[in-house]
């Protein structure tokens, strides 16, 4: 597992993310398979393979901006922003 997150679509961002990277990855949540949005409160995972962990790891860590306070999307939303041809700048 290399990230526990909120909703399964910011999962789905995360392994989207991580695929175009090379690294597999599958989403995990135990929300009668979507049907039951409420249950992910208690968090969706994003799974990678042991040998991609560490790879995986460092990709999640570089995409969150170095910037402490900034106005602008943070994070995925920013890359997400970026791979959508939308702006960050503001």
């Amino acid at each position: 597992m290399v990230a526990v997150v909120g909703s399964r679509v910011e999962a789905d961002i995360i392994a989207g993310m991580l695929r175009d990277n090379g690294i597999a990855a599958s989403v995990s949540s135990d929300d009668a398979g979507g049907l039951q949005p409420a249950l992910q409160a208690q968090g969706v995972r994003v799974l990678v393979g042991e040998q991609d962990a560490v790879a995986a790891a460092q990709l999640l860590t570089e995409v969150e901006p170095s910037a402490a306070a900034t106005r602008q999307p943070r994070g995925l939303a920013r890359w997400a922003l970026r791979r959508l041809g939308g702006t960050t700048d503001r």
